[in-house]
């Protein structure tokens, strides 16, 4: 028991850009019972830009780690491309050591802010690729718990401090098979669904956005939201919709989201397609927006597009809390989510024709709309009410302390 009498808990997320896990980790802060609770959050983004959207009441920090994992990633993409697997495994082995070397200043730092607020739980975000925050709970011999976001193995040093882990958390049962076959201990890992917060969303913040972006009443309006990464299905979903743009001239496409982790070639191989397709006066890329909420007021249909299984797909469950029926992945956890066609409808998304036809089929029936949108709303805030969420965290962290 720290500061006040109430346990600080020490959240630690290694996004470099918005995404799902901040945007999950913002939610619980903001609910959390601060009677009993002190959030302190540590992320690598501007303190500003984090301040900007988590609730916590004490203290933000920003820490950067010198090679992050986005640089990681395509050194390992470079590593791939190495002839023979002997000197792919010592490159491997030795930037490794070199990448752990220069985030021990990241280490240490991290260190500092764990002794100067006292901190009592560690709430690890990202997984075990998160290393730091796991190497130095057990050092501090501080509790903590592991929060996956994504599906991951654990490598060989991950490994070895597996059996340190009271609790692994997991949003999905689909998630928590993969890592289960993966490695993590089944017996102590639990599956917590990602919540929804409710919003309310007024009619004149909405009109501004028509504005914003030149949408007319009339229009119909198919998004997708998300980092634009090739994962996510943004080239599929232009694809798909082609034929839709050419049977409803009314017809928009909305594209809420930014590149993210520095990687902008996709971004521009998506601008290209658009530019060539001849639909380019009805596609809007709003760039990054914070109130993601008021975007999808002015939809009628959602699209989620993962090419890759999805861990969770947290765009989908916003998406029904605000009554917009979802077209998504079948690929992942998805199907967890959505009972087809009652709350919403799964499809293939490298299957351009059926995918197609969906997005035709729901474009061209008001009445069905808002029958599978109501009931998605009514889902989506039954089954992932945010409240709820916070409880069932609190009582993990009650678990791992002892009471």
């Amino acid at each position: 028991m720290s500061k006040q009498g109430r346990v600080t808990v020490l959240y630690v997320d290694e996004a470099i850009a918005f995404g799902g896990s901040l945007m999950v980790m913002g939610n619980l802060i903001g609910a959390l019972d601060k009677a009993v609770f002190r959030p302190v959050f540590v992320g690598e983004m501007e303190v500003a830009a984090l301040k900007d959207y988590l609730r916590c009441d004490s203290g933000v920090y920003s820490i950067r780690r010198l090679y992050n994992y986005a640089q990681w990633s395509r050194t390992l993409k470079f590593i791939d491309k190495l002839p023979g697997r002997f000197i792919r495994k010592i490159t491997n082995y030795t930037l490794s050591a070199i990448r752990s070397l220069l985030n021990s200043v990241y280490l240490f730092r991290l260190i500092g802010v764990i002794l100067k607020e006292n901190v009592d739980i560690i709430h690890v975000s990202n997984g075990m690729n998160n290393f730091a925050p796991v190497f130095a709970a057990v050092l501090l011999r501080r509790h903590f718990v592991v929060h996956f976001h994504g599906i991951e193995s654990p490598g060989v040093v991950h490994k070895a401090f597996l059996d340190r882990v009271p609790v692994f958390i997991a949003p999905s049962s689909y998630m928590k098979a993969c890592l289960v076959d993966n490695g993590i201990p089944e017996e102590r890992l639990q599956v917590i669904s990602n919540p929804v917060r409710l919003e309310t969303v007024s009619p004149g913040d909405v009109e501004v956005l028509r504005q914003r972006y030149g949408i007319n009443e009339s229009d119909l309006i198919m998004g997708i939201v998300g980092r634009i990464v090739s994962w996510k299905g943004h080239l599929e979903f232009l694809q798909a919709a082609a034929p839709a743009m050419k049977l409803f001239p009314e017809l928009k496409l909305l594209i809420v989201g930014d590149y993210s982790d520095g990687n902008k070639a996709y971004q521009d191989e998506i601008t290209k397609v658009v530019e060539t397709g001849g639909f380019s006066n009805r596609v809007i890329f709003t760039g990054y927006v914070k109130d993601v909420g008021n975007h999808y007021c002015l939809m009628d249909v959602c699209v989620h597009a993962s090419i890759q299984p999805e861990p969770f797909g947290l765009v989908i469950t916003e998406a029904m809390s605000h009554g917009i029926p979802v077209i998504a992945s079948n690929r992942g956890a998805p199907g967890e989510i959505i009972s087809e066609g009652e709350t919403g409808y799964l499809v293939d998304p490298e299957a351009e024709d059926e995918f197609a036809d969906r997005m035709i089929s729901l474009l061209s029936d008001r009445a069905v709309r808002e029958r599978i949108g109501e009931a998605a709303r009514q889902y989506a805030l039954e089954t992932y009410p945010l409240d709820a969420y916070a409880r069932k965290m609190e009582g993990v962290y009650r678990e791992v302390l002892g009471y």
